[in-house]
């Protein structure tokens, strides 16, 4: 794809063509340039907007918030002593996509619709009729850029170069998502690729990609849903995790001087993959923090993570646009658990009702406990936001709406929105003008439906009522799940002087059962804005075809890997003499019972990901096996038939060491392999 003009590819953003190392020394070049020519600050008119998210990290994970993490975040601790320091700051989901649609479209996944992350190959994402925040500045003037983790879809459509984005240098997907040659560190041991230079033997083992886009990236086109897709994007697979973090510096010092230097006003969203497992660095950060073991690990990766924030400040200083520029720092969520000493910490959010009556696991990311949801919330613009910590309770959700009135531009009359505009928190103190009221939804924790709002918070005056109407069902550290209990009538916290969610009161008694009467109340009046508004439809299935892959005709999904010439093609065979039609072939044919569960799998074979999605609804477990026969070419290997359900996987998922009663499940290939 040729160059175009320079307000759709900024200098230093170059053609995909290119390879990643060349455009980013010529970046380098142009950068150097531009600095000679800087200009003084200067009085745009429209003010510019970064949002910097981190992925799974804690309330406790900034040095400012909480001791652990005294010295490993000093970029980010100076953001926060020169701006505003949110002790009650919340996400709108404690996982991954459903987060990030909330903080993009300021709406709940109840009303967008998206309630769980999206897969590897899903065919869609966050659904088009939902409107990002740069899609609705971009009638203003404002020109967008995304570096860092996506995880809203990569297919045309929804791709971010499609959801107002022109500017993208970022992966798809979570880091643990594809493998990679670089060193990592995980709980079940490092995602290397273990391919060396070489494509990968099949399709579905696929390297992480990185992609750098422009507007509607380098697709095909074609409608939503198919037609196309953006893999030509793909400018390294496996992605270099090495240099990762200096190239999203790079990228991101590029387009905030040149959006300056053209005096346009822009907005630079930037989820980070750090501090989400596996963890990574540059070789000069690998031991870095001093700290031994796992927790090394982590914050090596913090520490990372806040030079990067110190590169993309330093830009806003050096391009004269910083006393301009109101900058957000918040997390996707919280500390995921199950990651033992390489999550981070939730500080004195410890949701300790869960480790105590609710049998253990996890109170953070995927729960409805304030260590899943209450992250670091920091906002900073100089001469426009006196420095101070504030207690007023805010949300990711608020950034649509705050962004948008600072910018000039109405809110869609269409829909309803559950952000509300904090400014007056912002820039007057007026800490009583953020929320009353919190929906927080199930965010994958099993025993009730994602996306549900299975807990409330309620202000009343000086008391901060909390409900929790659904516990447990989401794995700690050790594997321990706890019990996915329901809740009628709820649980009743005061985070006012229970913060870690220690004791339930007794809503017997007159005072609490009112506020719990309150607080139902207020759910029910939700439900009903939610059921008779505007409510979107996201399509979840999935598609082999939809993969991000490189060469993929081949199967080959690695840059830097020539696409071997096709095999000749001999002459077709005469046909042989008609004869009698053959028998139908009876279901399951060419499955091998030998290979059908017999209570003898190797249970390190076993990946409990637990619950399948998509199955398809077949009579018997041999027309199961039939199925992935069938579909053995585009990647099933393993199935499972539960309840006249077929699910087909391309790797082992949960098959329960044990005999079950009307469940049945087997592999094309040995279970060794």
């Amino acid at each position: 794809r040729p160059l175009t003009s320079r307000g759709d590819t900024p200098s230093g953003m170059l053609s995909p063509m290119l390879p990643l190392a060349a455009a980013l020394a010529l970046s380098t070049t142009v950068l150097a340039s531009s600095h000679a020519s800087l200009r003084a600050p200067r009085s745009a008119t429209k003010p510019n907007f970064v949002i910097l998210m981190a992925d799974d990290w804690g309330w406790g994970d900034l040095g400012a918030n909480w001791p652990a993490a005294a010295g490993m975040t000093p970029h980010l601790d100076a953001i926060a002593s020169s701006g505003v320091r949110f002790t009650d700051f919340h996400v709108a989901a404690s996982v991954c996509s459903v987060s990030r649609a909330a903080l993009l479209t300021g709406r709940l996944g109840v009303r967008t619709g998206v309630v769980t992350n999206f897969q590897i190959e899903s065919v869609a994402g966050l659904p088009r009729s939902e409107r990002t925040i740069a899609e609705l500045l971009a009638p203003a003037g404002y020109r967008s850029g995304i570096i860092g983790k996506w995880h809203l879809g990569t297919t045309p459509g929804y791709h971010p170069s499609y959801r107002g984005f022109a500017h993208y240098l970022g992966l798809p997907y979570s880091v643990d998502m594809g493998c990679t040659d670089c060193p990592n560190w995980d709980k079940t041991g490092p995602r290397n690729c273990g391919k060396g230079g070489g494509p990968t033997p099949h399709q579905w083992e696929l390297p992480l990609p990185l992609y750098r886009s422009t507007a509607n990236c380098s697709g095909t086109g074609g409608p939503p849903d198919g037609g196309g897709s953006c893999n030509a994007d793909i400018v390294q697979a496996p992605v270099n995790f090495s240099a990762l973090s200096d190239n999203y510096a790079s990228f991101a010092t590029a387009f905030i001087t040149n959006a300056s230097n053209d005096n346009v006003p822009f907005f630079l969203y930037v989820p980070f993959s750090h501090v989400h497992t596996p963890q990574y660095g540059a070789p000069r950060n690998i031991g870095r923090s001093g700290r031994q073991g796992d927790a090394g690990h982590f914050y090596d990766s913090l520490l990372e993570l806040d030079d990067t924030v110190g590169s993309i400040m330093a830009a806003l200083k050096t391009s004269g646009v910083d006393d301009n520029t109101l900058v957000f720092v918040t997390g996707d969520n919280g500390p995921w658990e199950v990651k033992c000493n390489l999550s981070g910490s939730a500080g004195p959010y410890l949701g300790q009702w869960q480790k105590t009556h609710g049998g253990g696991g996890s109170s953070a990311k995927t729960t409805l406990w304030e260590g899943g949801h209450r992250v670091v919330g920091l906002a900073r613009w100089p001469g426009k936001i006196t420095p101070r910590v504030s207690s007023a309770t805010v949300s990711s959700l608020d950034y649509l709406p705050t962004i948008l009135a600072l910018a000039g531009v109405p809110l869609p009359a269409d829909r309803v929105y559950d952000g509300i505009d904090i400014s007056k928190v912002l820039f007057n103190g007026d800490d009583t003008a953020g929320h009353t009221t919190l929906f927080h939804p199930n965010s994958g924790a099993s025993g009730s439906i994602s996306g549900r709002l299975d807990a409330v918070r309620w202000n009343n005056g000086s008391k901060q009522w909390k409900a929790v109407y659904q516990t447990g069902g989401a794995p700690g550290c050790g594997g321990v799940t706890g019990n996915a209990t329901t809740h009628n009538p709820p649980l009743l916290f005061d985070l006012s002087t229970d913060p870690g969610e220690t004791t339930a009161l007794d809503v017997s008694q007159p005072l609490y059962s009112e506020v719990v009467a309150q607080i139902t109340a207020v759910l029910k009046a939700q439900m009903h804005s939610v059921n008779t508004t505007l409510q979107s439809v996201v399509n979840y299935n999935t598609s082999f075809a939809d993969e991000p892959c490189v060469h993929f005709a081949d199967k080959s999904c690695r840059t830097g890997v020539p696409t071997p010439p096709p095999s000749p093609t001999p002459p077709p065979p005469s046909p042989p003499p008609p004869g009698p039609p053959p028998p139908p072939a009876p279901p399951g044919a060419g499955c091998n019972p030998a290979n059908w569960f017999n209570g003898t799998i190797p249970w390190e074979k076993q990946e409990p990901r637990a619950p399948f999605a998509h199955p398809v609804t077949v009579g018997t477990p041999a027309e199961c096996c039939g199925l992935c026969v069938t579909n053995a070419g585009v990647g099933c290997a393993y199935w499972l038939w539960m309840s006249n359900s077929c699910y087909m996987k391309t790797e082992v998922q949960k098959c329960a060491p044990r005999t079950a009663a009307g469940v049945s499940c087997g592999t094309l290939k040995p279970w060794t392999e």
